[in-house]
């Protein structure tokens, strides 16, 4: 009588263990918003160009001067390519350390400044510095189009060399999940940090904390905007031809821009 009862011990613990292994799983998947934007799936009011501008300056006191409009193209390509563009923004937080480009003890990462890679897209490790990008606005469109691979979207004439070549096997990676590809699904994916996603997600929960809650976002809605540059920033950011997404509403023109 001993073998059944080990038997079902056994069989008891293993269905515990699988158990545990999905929910583990769902937990990462859901860590963080699905890549894709939609009707239950929006940025949320509190979250502005300015208000991620301020947040990253809080970390790195020395922001690049270059960088200034940086938050507005994450938002001018998140929205054009239907993408969660500020949980794309705490990506690049996340791989840059707030746009130091420094390790937390001063040593330099395998990608510079000079690269407008804001994702390490084809940064492999062991000192692989990836791809380089023409301006910051090339760069970040790069990364918000290489999400859209990972959401599942082939996409006709991607950008990032590594988008063009790996496309095809990173949609169909992503199709096997057989629903939205989540930035939770990022980890051991785009970087093998199996703490990836949670590391996205904790710089969003602290901008939320900041931002988005109680009196303070009441207080911060009624506050002035900050003044912009003298440039409308649409001038910044052309549409590479043949490579944008639908354009956002807000545009402007560039024949009837200043």
């Amino acid at each position: 009588m001993a073998m059944p009862n080990s038997s079902l011990r056994k069989r008891a613990v293993a269905t515990f263990a699988s158990a545990a292994a999905l929910a583990l799983y769902a937990t990462v998947a859901d860590a963080a918003p699905p890549i894709r934007t939609g009707a239950t799936n929006q940025v949320p009011a509190c979250v502005t160009p300015d208000r991620l501008m301020a947040f990253l300056a809080q970390r790195n006191t020395k922001v690049d001067a270059r960088f200034a409009n940086i938050a507005r193209f994450y938002k001018l390509y998140g929205e054009g390519w239907h993408v969660r563009w500020d949980f794309a923004f705490f990506q690049m937080a996340i791989e840059t350390n707030f746009l130091k480009f420094r390790r937390g003890d001063g040593r330099r990462g395998d990608v510079n400044e000079t690269q407008n890679n804001f994702a390490g897209i084809g940064a492999t490790g062991n000192g692989v510095p990836g791809e380089r990008f023409a301006d910051v606005a090339t760069g970040v469109h790069a990364q918000i189009q290489h999400l859209v691979a990972y959401s599942g979207e082939r996409l006709v004439q991607p950008i990032a060399k590594r988008t063009r070549e790996n496309q095809n096997d990173i949609i169909a990676k992503s199709n096997r999940l057989g629903r939205a590809v989540t930035f939770g699904d990022l980890a051991r994916r785009w970087a093998a940090d199996r703490h990836y996603a949670k590391s996205i997600d904790f710089i969003a929960g602290q901008y939320q904390e900041q931002y988005c809650t109680g009196e303070t976002h009441a207080a911060q809605e009624t506050m002035p905007p900050a003044p912009r540059p003298a440039r409308g920033w649409q001038d910044f950011a052309p549409q590479p031809s043949g490579l944008g997404g639908p354009l956002p509403e807000y545009v402007v023109d560039p024949k009837n821009s200043r």
